[in-house]
């Protein structure tokens, strides 16, 4: 009988993990780190009977422990190539800001690389004699996967992040998903209900073209992974760089070099090829200055305001009322963006700023909503009893509570918790 623990991301969003042990084989899906100012990581399994590690998307809440785990050259990775490339992208930029506070080193991070074994939707591998894994397309970022286990006759699908719908970067997720036994799946999002897609997209444009119109400049903090080539291929759709300029700054302009490259895990290849050639880049603080003088649209990270470039760009255009920034993304209470949006103030490197610029929020979630969560989960064939995760107590309760409503098993685990399957 199999063994499922719930190492992290129980009641919280951050620290993903989850083992599976039969006999004397293990595997785990996911292994991730929750960025407070000591970073915190899953609990710690032993690795000596680890057949493999399956990861589901490159966010480092799922990724940023591995270099952990991959501290020996017979443990092997598996996960899409876009997600193993966009991994190593997140984790040198972790280690480059951390300043010497987490516990493994560059070269740990270049094992990531070695010993990932490239893995497509669809594709069923064998691990270890008791289990087996497959990949379904998850629609939340480039390359990003549910993961299915199949051991002895149990199978237990871990959803991770998943968007149900298809947006203008990532086709949405798989939705006729074969028969499961468990269901391990994010909340996030349970308690929201999104406007269609469509006007949300429709209202960002507006919001952008008003203050291009009016002579502003426009900032949007964007998260680099994701949201940012969202929000280029958005603009290329409505033809936005064929009438002003389109700035990209940040690890963005890395990440954008390796979705290229992986062309079969967006939504369309070609229209993210166009806007990337339609963007011009920002490389220095010579060209900051220069984007800010002659305007037009600058997407920059931090998606919260917590850092890199936009930093620089708020405190120039911060005092105009011609300019505005656009958040798109959920910023988390205690943030400089949610701080900005609930006060018009906002304190960047300990100096506290009034806000001139208009200030804008348009939530161009890579989640599904609450309705998005339902439309997969309660298709899932098989009457399988689900463990709720990746969400803040009250959005994993509200799921399983919704969950219950149509008759199926539900629960929300604490962190360490163990079930035999």
């Amino acid at each position: 009988m199999v063994r499922l623990t719930f190492l992290g991301s129980c009641r919280e969003i951050g620290r993903s993990g989850f083992h599976l042990q039969e006999h004397n084989e293990s595997i785990l899906i996911d292994y991730g780190v929750k960025l407070l100012e000591n970073p915190v990581f899953p609990s710690r399994v032993p690795t000596d009977d680890l057949q493999g590690i399956a990861l589901t998307h490159a966010h480092l809440d799922h990724s940023g422990g591995l270099p952990l785990l991959l501290t020996h050259d017979d443990v092997s990775l598996f996960c899409t190539p876009a997600t193993r490339d966009l991994s190593t992208v997140l984790l040198d930029d972790m280690y480059e800001l951390s300043k010497a506070r987490l516990p493994f080193s560059g070269k740990d991070i270049a094992r990531l690389e070695r010993q990932c074994q490239p893995t497509a939707y669809e594709e069923t591998i064998p691990l270890g004699r008791h289990f087996e894994i497959t990949l379904f397309n998850a629609g939340h970022i480039p390359g990003s996967a549910m993961v299915s286990v199949r051991c002895d006759t149990k199978r237990i699908l871990f959803t991770g992040d998943f968007n149900s719908i298809e947006t203008q970067l990532n086709a949405g997720a798989r939705k006729n998903l074969p028969k499961h036994d468990i269901v391990v799946t994010e909340s996030t999002y349970a308690q929201r209900v999104n406007p269609k897609r469509e006007e949300i997209e429709e209202e960002f444009i507006q919001s952008v073209t008003e203050t291009l119109q009016r002579g502003g400049t426009v900032l949007i903090p964007a998260f680099a992974v994701g949201r940012s080539q969202e929000i280029m291929c958005i603009f290329e759709k409505y033809n936005l760089p064929g009438k002003y300029t389109v700035y990209v700054d940040g690890l963005a302009r890395k990440v954008n070099e390796v979705v290229i490259k992986h062309p079969g895990y967006i939504a369309s290849p070609q229209a993210f090829e166009r806007a990337v050639e339609r963007t011009r880049i920002v490389y220095d603080d010579r060209d900051r200055f220069t984007a800010m003088k002659k305007g037009g649209v600058i997407i920059s990270p931090a998606g919260m305001l917590k850092g890199g470039p936009s930093h620089l760009y708020f405190r120039m255009l911060h005092d105009d009322p011609r300019n505005s920034i656009v958040l798109v993304s959920f910023q988390i209470p205690g943030t400089p963006g949610a701080e900005l949006l609930a006060k018009r103030k906002v304190t960047v490197n300990n100096k506290l700023f009034d806000v001139a610029a208009d200030v804008r929020f348009h939530h161009l979630s890579s989640h599904s909503d609450a309705d998005g969560l339902m439309d997969v989960l309660e298709k899932i064939p098989g009457d399988p009893e689900f463990y709720c995760v990746h969400g803040e107590p009250d959005s994993c309760d509200a799921l399983a509570e919704k969950l219950g409503n149509i008759g199926r098993r539900a629960h929300v685990p604490e962190t360490n918790d163990a079930i035999e399957v």
